[in-house]
């Protein structure tokens, strides 16, 4: 019986180092954000349009400083545009730790509405 809790304990350290390691590669990986749709230097003819894209990892999504839901490490929302050239932010910020602030990554989408007529 002495070994059977010997054994028991041994793998739950290991489990918790295990755990801990891998909490640890998660909150390193540096943020990257992708954004799919619209393509930077789209013309469009539609509007409003769908803007969306993945993030690698837990973060906060806003678009024209709109916040924005984030599912499954996958964002998407409608954007309106006003006819002409439109520049679309979309800024992902995620927490590196509690003493190391956060992280934060940016791009910048430009479409050119013009309307169907």
């Amino acid at each position: 019986m002495g070994k059977l809790f010997k054994l028991l304990g041994i793998l739950l350290v290991i489990s918790l180092l295990v755990l801990s390691l891998a909490a640890c590669y998660e909150s390193s990986m540096t943020l990257v954000l992708t954004v799919d749709t619209p393509q930077d230097g789209a013309t469009v003819t539609e509007n409003p349009v769908t803007v969306s894209g993945t993030l690698n990892k837990t973060a906060t999504v806003k678009i024209n400083d709109a916040v924005v839901p984030v599912k499954g490490g996958k964002f998407s929302t409608s954007v309106t545009l006003t006819e002409g050239q439109n520049v679309i932010n979309v800024v992902a910020a995620a927490r590196m730790s509690s003493t190391s602030g956060e992280e934060t990554v940016s791009k910048a989408v430009t479409v050119t509405y013009i309307p169907a007529k």
